[in-house]
C-alpha cells in the first residue's frame, strides 16, 4: 500500500488519474460542487502549467488525463493538496445545506489523531502513464462514456454530460473552456 501513496511523476508526461469519495458517496451531482474541481483544474493549470486534457466529474469520483510539468509537485502531493483543497469546500457546502447525516458519515472516517475532523476522499488514488496513442484513446473513450454507462446512465450521449470534457472533444463547445485538447 505504501507504493500506492508515495507516486513520484514523470515531468511532461500525460497521466490518467482517478480519486474518489469516501463510501462512494455522490457529491458532485450540480454546479456548485462540481465548481470546486474546476477551481483545482484552474489551480493546477496555473501554479504549476499542468495541462488537462479530457476530464469526468462523477457523482463520487474523478477521472482526469494531466500532463505533469516539470513545476508540479511529484503525483501524491498534487493529489493530497487537490483533496484536502476540495474537502475543505465540500465540508463548508454540507455545513451550509445542514445535510448532517452525511457529514457524520465524514466524520466517522476522520483520523482523529491526525486533527482531522471529516475524510471526504479514499486514500488512494489510481495513476497511469500514457505510453502510447491506442492507450490514450482508450482512456479518453472510457472517461467520455462513463457517464453514459448503464451503471450510471446520466446521459444517453457523452457530449451532453455537462461535468465532462466529451463536448469538447466532440462539439468543441464544452463547460469548462480550459482545457489542452489532443486529438488523433
Amino acid at each position: 500500500m505504501a507504493v500506492r501513496l508515495n507516486k513520484n511523476s514523470i515531468p511532461d508526461e500525460i497521466y490518467f488519474l482517478t480519486f474518489t469519495i469516501n463510501d462512494w458517496q455522490n457529491i458532485f451531482v450540480n454546479d456548485e460542487y462540481c465548481s470546486f474541481v474546476y477551481k483545482w483544474f484552474d489551480y493546477v493549470r496555473q501554479k504549476y502549467d499542468n495541462k488537462i486534457h479530457s476530464y469526468a466529474i462523477m457523482p463520487n469520483h474523478i477521472h482526469v488525463l494531466m500532463t505533469i510539468s516539470p513545476k508540479s509537485p511529484n503525483l501524491t502531493i498534487l493529489i493530497m493538496n487537490a483533496k484536502r483543497f476540495m474537502a475543505k469546500s465540500i465540508v463548508n457546502k454540507l455545513q451550509e445545506e445542514k445535510r448532517i447525516k452525511l457529514l457524520e458519515k465524514f466524520t466517522l472516517k476522520a483520523r482523529k489523531r491526525e486533527g482531522a475532523n471529516y475524510k471526504i476522499f479514499t486514500d488512494r488514488f489510481d495513476s497511469l502513464v500514457i505510453q502510447s496513442e491506442k492507450f490514450w484513446l482508450q482512456k479518453l473513450n472510457y472517461i467520455h462514456n462513463n457517464p453514459s454507462q448503464e451503471k450510471w446512465s446520466l446521459v444517453v450521449n457523452p457530449e451532453d454530460y455537462k461535468y465532462s470534457s466529451a463536448a469538447n472533444y466532440i462539439l468543441n463547445n464544452g463547460f469548462y473552456k480550459y482545457l489542452d485538447l489532443i486529438t488523433a
